[in-house]
């Protein structure tokens, strides 16, 4: 019987993101990696695909992980106003965010693309870190 502690394998972003699979394309597979991987891009890919191809979901549905998170300014945002946007938006609150739609973030005022980008690549990098925690 062995000592050394159990090791938890690291999860594939397609584990951890089983959506994801399903908006790539085949030819661009890199996403069978270990998260722990590419990280940066990951997160980049990820919300890139969820504002152009999954508008119309919830961020909850793909990130459920924000759910968890009782205030928002607890995330590590890098920007301040990603974090006013949110709060203009009326997010508060992970329960907040993981209702709102897409589509409607990218309706705030002085919003776009870019800030709604930039908000889900700090909600996919709590869900890394939920998801490594388990």
């Amino acid at each position: 019987m062995s000592d050394a502690p159990a090791v938890t394998p690291t999860p594939t972003w397609g584990e951890v993101f089983p959506w994801f699979r399903e908006v790539m394309a085949e030819d661009d597979a890199w996403y069978v990696g270990q998260v722990d991987s590419k990280t940066d891009v990951g997160t980049a890919r990820l919300a890139e695909a969820a504002v152009t191809r999954l508008k119309s979901l919830p961020v909850g549905r793909l990130f459920p992980a924000v759910r968890r998170v009782e205030r928002l300014d607890e995330l590590g945002w890098p920007k301040h106003r990603l974090l006013n946007a949110l709060h203009r938006g009326g997010c508060f609150t992970g329960d907040d965010l993981s209702y709102m739609v897409i589509a409607e973030m990218l309706s705030w005022e002085s919003v776009g693309p870019i800030i709604v980008k930039q908000i889900l690549e700090v909600v996919a990098l709590e869900e890394i870190r939920v998801s490594s925690a388990r």
